[in-house]
């Protein structure tokens, strides 16, 4: 029997796929940290880690796996984990095709010559330059319901940067705050009360209401930063008579599957309060099973406000009409730093819904000092090429042995040179493959 394999970055996304794949295909299976379900079928779907592991402890399925299909495979320039996808994409045997999917590579000539070289194999590059959708930015400045319609649009659909727009928003904020010049992109970030909080997302979520512009997917950098958003909206009620209806009918069949004690604990208390006025939380500290009801409900279109950490922007197919960026800066494990234009862009590119919006709204909202603008050009419109630069480390070795694709592993040793030595890249053709 032969098997593909479907990886992807994050456990969400592998739970989506599964169940789209099992309603297309007889034989599917699912391997997270979490859950096994049919691990002997042809077509698994598993996180890249997951994947990896089967190869250091030499499994054998892996000798019956023909294909092996990589989503989000940008995560290769994460700077923690993207060694896993450059060990898999190394350990894998000779004989496994491959398939490597991405709406954030640019560079895709340079990415597929480095995968060639490495696998000694022709690479073909199918690709489009254009978005689907595309994308409208906005800048909101807005704190009260008199001033709930202070949005101004800095990039417009054919992605050009608006700086009268950017002014305007400066302006505006200036008149209101009195600060002069220090409305301007200071270093220092300044903090806002829980009521001021409270007022902005109240002022703005009206403004979406009445514009039509929900769902709505509001990007928050820690998983406390997203539980006191949705609870400081206690008052708010977004669902209609029917939807609460639907709402309730889910969420008392998907909590039956819980034991007795388990159903009454706080966190699904919570969350069903949440779930019936049209809000949702969805990040790594929320219970598996409730992660799965956020989903499927923003899915259905029964959750109006969804406060999500990052990884809900990791290829999960939840597009909403409207994403909002609590804010612009997060913490790296290291230090906290603005985001990056590949950060901002897999996160932007939730807005829009195919078939249902002629363009995407991307809300960034100005709590503090305003950004600066070419701070914000760059993150927008700048393009984040993958960087290949080698992270195995050599105890690695043993392992890699084991897994008997020695001759990758010396293979893999040139491609940090390589690429640092600016090597021109072949001729290509596009009626022909990739040249080796």
């Amino acid at each position: 029997m032969t098997r593909t394999v479907y990886t992807s970055p994050i456990k969400a996304l592998s739970n989506q796929k599964f169940r789209e794949f099992k309603d297309t295909f007889e034989d599917v299976g699912l391997l997270t940290g979490d859950v096994q379900i049919r691990p002997e079928a042809s077509c698994l779907i598993m996180t890249t880690e997951i994947l990896r592991s089967m190869l250091y402890n030499g499994s054998d399925a892996i000798r019956d796996v023909e294909c092996v299909i990589f989503d989000e495979v940008h995560y290769i320039n994460d700077a923690e984990r993207g060694v896993v996808w450059e060990e898999v994409l190394i350990m894998l045997p000779a004989q496994v095709k491959i398939i490597l999917l991405s709406a954030t590579v640019p560079n895709t000539l340079e990415f597929a010559d480095w995968i060639g070289r490495t696998k000694k194999k022709k690479i073909y590059v199918i690709s489009t330059p254009k978005r689907p959708i595309p994308l409208q930015h906005f800048l909101y400045t807005g704190n009260s319901n008199k001033t709930s319609n202070e949005l101004f649009m800095i990039v417009d659909a054919n992605s050009k940067f608006l700086p009268r727009g950017y002014d305007a928003a400066v302006t505006a904020k200036k008149e209101r705050e009195g600060k002069g010049k220090d409305a301007y992109g200071s270093k220092t970030h300044q903090s806002t009360s829980i009521k001021e909080e409270k007022n902005i997302w109240l002022s703005l979520i009206e403004m979406l209401r009445k514009k039509e512009k929900l769902p709505v997917v509001a990007f928050t950098f820690s998983r406390k930063r997203c539980d006191d958003n949705a609870d400081q909206l206690g008052n708010l009620d977004l669902t209609t008579s029917t939807e609460k209806s639907l709402i309730h009918v889910f969420i008392q069949k998907s909590v039956a599957r819980l034991k007795g004690p388990d159903r009454k604990l706080p966190q699904v208390s919570r969350i069903q309060d949440l779930l019936k006025r049209g809000l949702g939380v969805h990040h790594s500290g929320v219970l598996p099973i409730i992660k799965e009801m956020v989903e499927m409900l923003f899915g259905r279109g029964l959750v109006k406000i969804l406060f999500a950490t990052e990884t809900f922007a990791m290829g999960v197919n939840m597009p909403a009409r409207t994403v909002v960026f609590d804010s612009i800066r997060k913490h790296d494990g290291t230090s906290f730093r603005e985001l990056l234009s590949g950060e901002y862009i897999q996160m932007a590119g939730r807005a829009g819904r195919r078939g249902l919006d002629p363009t995407g709204t991307v809300i960034l909202l100005c709590k503090g000092n305003m950004p600066l603008m070419a701070d914000l050009h760059k993150m927008m419109l700048c393009e984040i090429k993958l960087k290949k630069e080698s992270k195995i480390m050599v105890t690695k070795y043993a392992s890699i042995r084991k897994a008997e694709i020695i001759s990758s592993w010396y293979n893999c040793i040139g491609i940090a040179s390589y690429h640092h030595a600016n090597k021109p890249l072949p001729a290509y053709n596009s009626d022909e493959s990739y040249p080796r």
